[in-house]
């Protein structure tokens, strides 16, 4: 199945008004050791490697190359993810710092927002296994991307597709062992990817006021 891409103009869009985290999320996030870049499966939105490998300055079949893999569906649907292994592959071994911080994808970007699917219809919540989640002005903070997601139009059979794999933690030796002699750009299919499983990780009901206006700029929030 295939999904309209998302224009890369609303992905800059989504960037230059939502920034994600700033000197007080990357404290709490360096006092926990930014666990989530260690065994969270980061989802590109369709489009959204078109959008990275512009920004990074190489074609889309090298940046997948160096930085995705992806996991064929029931259905031969392809979603992308970047490349499955005990750390993110912008995440610098040297100082510990995300090299893709201003186009990081949104799904990372986002964290502790996760999506998911309620009457056929989408539903955000906080993941509380975050500790940002355990702040109030952080979760505040993090709530403003909401109305930002929803002009995305992301697609719901895609989230669908994403839903079935998105609380997985993985058996990192297994994995490791598992991609040996795989391409540098390797395809997983579902049932492959469900076998190196761990554990669960869920994530809590956040409810939202719409009748702000977001249309602004977002400012960056001390605390």
């Amino acid at each position: 199945m295939l999904y309209k891409k998302i224009p890369i103009q609303m992905y800059e869009n989504f960037h230059n008004i939502f920034s994600g985290s700033n000197q007080n999320t990357l404290k709490i996030c360096r006092e926990c050791g930014g666990v989530c870049e260690h065994n969270k499966i980061g989802t590109l939105l369709p489009g959204e490697e078109e959008y990275m490998a512009k920004k990074l300055g190489i074609s889309v079949s090298e940046f997948k190359i160096r930085y995705l893999d992806a996991l064929k569906m029931d259905d031969e649907t392809l979603i992308h993810v970047l490349k499955l292994g005990k750390l993110c592959p912008f995440l610098s071994e040297e100082n510990k710092e995300c090299e893709c911080r201003n186009f990081k994808p949104i799904f990372c970007k986002i964290y502790p927002v996760v999506l998911t699917l309620e009457d056929n219809k989408i539903n955000f919540t906080i993941d509380k296994w975050c500790k940002l989640s355990r702040k109030k002005a952080c979760r505040l903070y993090f709530e403003t991307a909401i109305p930002l997601l929803l002009s995305l139009a992301i697609p719901i059979e895609w989230l669908r597709h994403v839903i079935s794999y998105d609380n997985l933690c993985f058996d990192y030796d297994q994995l490791k062992k598992y991609r040996r002699g795989k391409n540098k750009y390797a395809i997983f299919s579902l049932e492959e990817l469900l076998s190196l499983q761990k554990a669960e990780i869920k994530a809590t009901s956040l409810r939202v006021d719409f009748s702000h206006d977001f249309g602004q700029k977002v400012e960056e929030l001390v605390f």
